[in-house]
């Protein structure tokens, strides 16, 4: 017994190395009226500014574009190629009020497409 607890305390001692994946961090966001809902999340680069956008797409975050702009604590504008592969459409999400708006960046007055309603976003961290 005594060789036990001897064993469990010289155990204590011994280093281990771990390690650990940080979090992405994203947004859950919804539409009430319409009961649509979206995923997304931001990889951010060296400098940890973010500069790519994931987009949950049938249970799979998959690349949907770039982050095009964004102010810190305050807004940012992102791309979203799963709208309309011939349109270049952006999200615009409001970091304060979280909010993300739909944002057309080209002319799209000969394009025939339903543009997305505004919706309401909460923060969300995404660990895989």
């Amino acid at each position: 017994m005594r060789n036990i607890f001897i064993l469990i305390i010289l155990s204590s001692f011994i280093n281990f190395k771990a390690s650990s994946f940080e979090p992405y961090s994203g947004i859950f966001c919804q539409n009430f009226t319409s009961n649509q809902k979206k995923e997304f999340f931001f990889k951010h680069d060296e400098d940890f500014i973010y500069a790519t956008a994931y987009k949950r797409v049938d249970g799979q975050f998959k690349k949907v574009g770039n982050v095009v702009g964004q102010k810190i604590s305050s807004f940012i504008l992102f791309e979203d190629n799963t709208i309309d592969t011939n349109l270049n459409f952006a999200w615009h999400l409001d970091m304060v009020t979280k909010i993300l708006k739909p944002f057309i960046l080209t002319d799209a007055i000969s394009y025939d497409i339903e543009i997305p309603e505004n919706m309401d976003c909460i923060s969300k961290n995404f660990w895989f």
